[in-house]
């Protein structure tokens, strides 16, 4: 190989790892995670409420930590790192994971009556994602808006089998937005 082709190729290199990490749209095994958690943990608010506190414990801790490593082998896969955006990414599930933390413990603590903490904390797992939509990774505003759509939904019309229907339009969100960011970007 010429000096010129090498150069060439190292170029292109240089230019494909740039649109790698201009167009992050996340680790699709992530959305698909919490596709599943959230197709279990909304349905258990409908057929095994008593149970829904510990499995979001269990399945929130460990989805979390699982999507941290997720995200960090699809960065390594890309060929792309990028300290700054996972910082931010750090700082903004760390302040939201607390903040659901918070409604958690006021309504495990009986401050907070269950029924209403949990449209308050889908509200806010909804905006978290919205958030991250428009800030982090485009495909996550999408559930975001699936999820504040539904805290409206459940706070101004109640009835029965909310928590399933919402799991299953959230789901769907989040499968969408996995296969989105499965695609591969146009250059």
């Amino acid at each position: 190989m010429n000096e010129p082709d090498r150069l060439q190729d190292d170029l292109e290199f240089v230019r494909a790892a740039v649109a790698r990490s201009r167009d992050n749209r996340g680790a699709a095994a992530i959305y698909w995670l919490w596709a599943g958690i959230v197709g279990i943990g909304f349905s258990l608010g409908d057929f095994r409420p008593q149970w829904s506190l510990w499995f979001w414990t269990i399945a929130g801790l460990g989805g979390g930590l699982l999507s941290v490593w997720l995200g960090s082998r699809n960065d390594t896969e890309r060929g792309v790192r990028d300290e700054q955006l996972s910082r931010r990414q750090g700082w903004h599930w760390l302040l939201c994971s607390i903040t659901m933390g918070l409604i958690t413990g006021a309504m495990a603590l009986g401050k907070l009556p269950a029924q209403q903490g949990a449209v308050v904390l889908l509200a806010v797992t909804g905006l978290s994602y919205a958030l991250a939509g428009i800030h982090l990774n485009a495909p996550m505003r999408w559930p975001g808006f699936a999820m504040l759509a539904g805290s409206i939904w459940m706070l101004f019309w109640p009835m029965p089998w909310q928590w399933t229907m919402t799991g299953i339009v959230v789901a769907i969100a989040l499968v969408a937005a996995g296969i989105f960011a499965a695609r591969e970007p146009r250059a």
